[in-house]
C-alpha cells in the first residue's frame, strides 16, 4: 500500500503539444439528461447510457440510450417511442435502478443488481412525485441482457452449480467480464463481481462468477476489502500482448534473396548495398523435406538464408487462451487528504477449479508522480498499459483526471514476473492539456487508442460532483498514442507461416509476375498473392481487365463493320483493320471518365508487368510485408526504408501497413535504437501527428546534447504518383 498526497504536474513546456491530442466535441440527437448512478458500455463505436437517476426530481429510471462515436448522436432505444398498448405480449423492461454493474460481453450488454424500488403490495412500486411520496428503496440481485442485435431485452434466472452460492442483492458494486479463446476457436466468457453495498450500506465482502455460455453461477469467494465503484475499479483486458524480438531459429536477411529475378543485384539510393542477387536453389532433397514438414519454416537452410541475421518480430495482441488468460486488476484508492493507494492482481476467473487468488503489486507503483485521489474511478487496459479515469478535487485543483500504468512489454499476463523480480511499474499522466481544464466532465472509457470522456463543458465540475450528476452535452477525445499507449496490431499469420512467405518470394520459378521499379530493377513476385492481399492492386487490375475487355468488345465490331461494308459493296478493301496498340490502348484510357486517378500518368500496368516509381529496397520491402503480412526482416526496419514504406502505406492506401509502420517507429522510439528527432522526421513525412507528438515531447524533454546523435538518412525518393494505365 501507498501513502502520500501527489497531485498532478504539469510541464509548461509541454501544454501546447498537449492541446494538439484532444479535442471536444458537442453531441446531438436525443440526448439524455443529467443522470446520478448511470452505466455506460462501449460496443464497437457506440456508447450505452442504462438507468440511473434524474436529478432534479430524484427518481429512477430505465432508459437505454446509445451514442454513435461516429456521428456524435444520441439515439433513445429504451422504453419504444410507441409502446404497445393492451398486448400482452408487448416487451417488457427491465426495473428502474442506479449504480448497478452494466459490462459488454459480446453485442450484448449484462446488467446485474443496484438499487431501485422496492415492491409493495399491489406490484411495482409507483416512482413518481416528490421523494416523500416514493416508494422504499432496496437492492437488486437480478440479471437484464441487451441485445444490441436484436434490441431486445433477455432476463435470465442462472442457477448455482454446487457448492456456489448466489451473489447477493447489491449496489455500487464492481463487474468485469473475462473471455479467453479455446483450441477450437470458441469462446468461454465469465463475468466476475465483487464488493458493493447493501441496502443498509453495509460493504459486502464477497466475489461471484458467472458463467456466461452456461449461465450458471460456478465459482464464489470471500473479498476481505472494502471495494465499491466510489474508490475502485476493476478491469481486465480483452487483448493479451506478446512482447518482439528475434524469433528464434528463424534467419532472415530475407532482402539478399526475396524478389530476385533475372541475377541482378539490388543496391539501395546512396549506395548502400543490398546483398549479392544470386537466387538461392534449393536441392530436391530439402525441397522433399519441406513438403513432409520436417523442417520448420524458420529454418536456416531452408531458407538459403545467411548465417547471423534473425527474423525480427514485433509485439503483437493476440486474444487470450485459455492456457494464458489475462488476469484481473483491482485499483483502490482511500483517505483523499492522504492517499492511499491499492493495486491487487485476481487470477483469471475463466477456470471453475482454480481459486481466486489475489496478489498485491502496490509496493511495485512508482513514477515521477503518482495518481491523486479520483472519485468514481473507471478503468480499462490499452496495450501493456492499465488506464484510471476519475474526478480530482482539491483546494488548488478540481479537473477529470487521467493516469497510465506501464505493465511491462507482456502486459497483464507478465506482472506476475516483475512482482517476483521486484520490477517497478511507473505510473505515468495524460496531460489532455486545456481541453478538460475547463467545465465539468465527469465519465470515460477506453476506445480504441483513445479516451472518451462525457460531460458539460459550461458547468463546474465541483458542482456537478456535489450532486454526483453526470452530463452528456460534450464528448472529449484524447488520442493516448501521442503518449506511446496503444494497442499494437495483431499478427495474421505465425512466424512459421512468415517464414515460409519470405522462402515463397525468394524462388524465382514461383513467380508469375513483375514489379518494374524506378532504378530499373525488376523484382518477381506472383500476381495471385498481390491480387488477394494488395487492394490498391486488385481494383487498378480488376479496372484494368475491364478496359481490355471493352477495348477487345470496340475492336470486333469495328471488324464486324468492315466485314459488313466489304460484303455489300462487294468491293476487296486492300486497307487491314487498324490494330490496336498500347499507344492507343492510353490514349483511350485517359479519356476515359473512370481513368480519373492521381496514380495515372507514371503507373502502367500489364498482364505481367506493373511499373511502380519506387525505389527497387522499398518495393522489395513492401513484398516481404504482403508474403509476411508483417514486419519481420532487418532490411525492412532500416529507418529509409521503413520512412518509404510509412509514405507507401499511405499513397497506396494500405491501413495494415502503415499500422505497422507506426508500431515499428513506436518500439525503436522506446527501445532507443532511433532518437527521437529521426522518428520525428520520418513521422512527419509519414503525416503521422501522434506518432510526431510523441517524439517531440521526448525531445523537448531531453538534454539537448541527446537530440540528435547522428543525422537522419534521407528516405529513399518515392514517384510523384501520376500513373497511366497500359496493356
Amino acid at each position: 500500500m501507498q501513502q502520500d498526497n501527489s497531485s498532478p504536474k504539469v510541464a509548461a513546456q509541454t501544454s501546447t503539444l498537449a492541446d494538439l491530442t484532444a479535442a471536444a466535441r458537442r453531441t446531438t440527437g436525443e440526448r439524455p439528461p443529467p443522470l446520478v448512478g448511470c452505466s455506460l458500455t462501449l460496443i464497437n463505436d457506440h456508447i450505452y447510457l442504462f438507468g440511473g437517476r434524474l436529478v432534479p426530481t430524484r427518481t429512477m429510471v430505465s432508459t437505454l440510450y446509445s451514442l454513435s462515436l461516429r456521428t456524435l448522436e444520441w439515439r433513445l432505444l429504451w422504453p419504444p417511442a410507441e409502446p404497445t398498448t393492451g398486448d400482452e405480449s408487448a416487451p417488457t423492461g427491465p426495473a428502474a435502478r442506479y449504480f448497478h454493474s452494466a459490462e459488454a460481453w459480446g453485442t450484448k450488454i449484462i446488467v446485474f443488481g443496484g438499487e431501485g424500488y422496492a415492491e409493495t403490495e399491489g406490484g411495482a412500486a409507483e416512482a413518481e412525485g416528490d421523494e416523500e411520496e416514493q416508494a422504499p428503496l432496496c437492492t437488486l440481485g437480478d440479471l437484464c441482457i441487451w441485445d444490441t442485435e436484436t434490441s431486445k431485452w433477455e432476463f435470465p434466472e442462472p442457477e448455482c452449480d454446487e457448492g456456489v452460492e448466489p451473489p447477493a442483492p447489491r449496489y455500487a458494486h464492481l463487474g468485469a467480464v473475462s473471455s479467453v479463446v479455446g483450441e477450437g476457436g470458441e469462446e468461454k466468457s465469465v463475468m466476475l463481481l465483487m464488493g458493493g453495498q447493501d441496502i443498509r450500506n453495509t460493504y459486502l465482502q464477497s466475489m461471484n462468477v458467472l458463467d456466461l455460455n452456461l449461465m450458471r453461477w460456478v465459482k464464489s469467494g470471500q473479498w476481505t476489502k472494502s471495494t465499491g465503484t466510489y474508490r475502485a475499479v476493476a478491469t481486465t483486458s480483452k487483448w493479451s500482448v506478446v512482447p518482439g524480438g528475434p524469433l528464434p531459429s528463424a534467419t532472415s536477411r530475407s532482402s539478399t534473396t526475396s524478389g530476385r529475378t533475372r541475377g541482378e543485384s539490388v543496391s539501395s539510393a546512396g549506395g548502400r548495398s543490398m546483398g549479392s542477387a544470386a537466387a538461392y536453389v534449393m536441392d530436391e532433397k530439402k525441397k522433399d523435406e519441406i513438403r513432409k514438414g520436417l523442417v520448420s519454416g524458420g529454418d536456416e537452410a531452408a531458407l538459403g538464408l545467411p548465417k547471423g541475421e534473425t527474423l525480427v518480430q514485433l509485439s503483437y495482441s493476440v486474444k487470450p487462451t485459455a492456457e494464458n488468460p489475462e488476469p484481473l486488476l483491482l485499483f483502490s484508492n482511500f483517505n483523499f487528504t492522504q492517499v492511499r493507494r491499492d493495486l491487487d492482481l485476481i487470477s483469471a476467473p475463466v477456470h471453475p477449479d482454480h481459486p481466486l487468488d489475489a496478489t498485491s503489486l502496490s509496493a511495485l507503483m512508482s513514477g515521477l508522480t503518482l495518481p491523486p485521489g479520483l472519485r468514481f474511478p473507471t478503468g480499462t487496459i490499452v496495450g501493456r498499459h492499465l488506464l484510471i479515469f476519475g474526478t480530482f478535487l482539491s483546494h488548488a485543483v478540481n479537473n477529470f483526471s487521467i493516469w497510465a500504468l506501464d505493465l511491462g512489454e507482456s502486459g497483464g499476463v507478465g506482472v506476475l514476473a516483475k512482482v517476483q523480480e521486484k520490477e517497478p511499474l511507473n505510473w505515468m499522466r495524460i496531460d489532455p492539456g486545456s481541453v478538460l481544464s475547463q467545465g465539468s466532465w465527469n465519465r470515460a472509457l477506453g476506445w480504441n487508442n483513445s479516451v472518451v470522456v462525457l460531460g458539460d463543458r459550461e458547468r463546474d465540475i465541483a458542482t456537478d460532483y456535489d450532486h454526483r450528476q453526470t452530463n452528456f452535452t460534450h464528448v472529449a477525445f484524447i488520442d493516448l498514442e501521442a503518449f506511446g499507449v496503444y494497442q499494437p496490431p495483431t499478427q495474421p499469420l505465425p512466424p512459421v507461416a512468415q517464414s515460409f512467405g519470405l522462402l515463397t518470394l525468394s524462388q524465382p520459378f514461383l513467380a508469375d509476375f513483375e514489379i518494374c521499379c524506378s532504378d530499373g530493377v525488376r523484382l518477381g513476385c506472383s500476381r495471385k498473392l498481390l491480387e488477394d492481399r494488395w487492394t490498391w492492386f486488385r481494383v487498378r487490375l480488376a479496372d484494368f481487365k475491364l478496359r481490355a475487355k471493352g477495348m477487345l468488345t470496340a475492336q470486333q465490331k469495328r471488324i464486324d463493320a468492315q466485314a459488313e461494308a466489304e460484303d455489300s459493296e462487294s468491293v476487296a478493301d486492300d486497307t487491314p483493320p487498324t490494330p490496336v496498340t498500347a499507344t492507343t490502348t492510353t490514349n483511350n484510357a485517359d479519356r476515359s471518365p473512370t481513368a480519373s486517378s492521381e496514380f495515372s500518368n507514371e503507373i502502367r500496368l500489364t498482364p505481367r508487368t506493373l511499373n511502380l516509381p519506387e525505389a527497387s529496397p522499398v518495393v522489395q520491402a513492401f513484398l516481404q510485408y504482403l508474403y509476411t503480412l508483417t514486419l519481420c526482416t532487418p532490411h525492412q526496419f532500416d529507418l529509409p526504408v521503413l520512412t518509404s514504406l510509412l509514405v507507401f502505406s499511405k499513397s497506396y492506401e494500405d491501413s495494415n501497413l502503415r499500422a505497422l509502420c507506426v508500431h515499428a517507429l513506436h518500439e525503436t522510439l522506446s527501445s532507443g535504437q532511433w532518437t527521437a528527432a529521426q522518428v520525428y522526421e520520418a513521422s512527419t513525412l509519414g503525416g503521422c501527428t501522434a506518432l510526431q507528438i510523441r517524439a517531440l515531447r521526448i525531445l523537448m524533454g531531453g538534454p539537448r546534447n541527446k537530440l540528435r546523435s547522428t543525422p537522419p538518412e534521407p528516405p529513399f525518393p518515392t514517384g510523384t504518383h501520376r500513373a497511366a494505365v497500359s496493356s
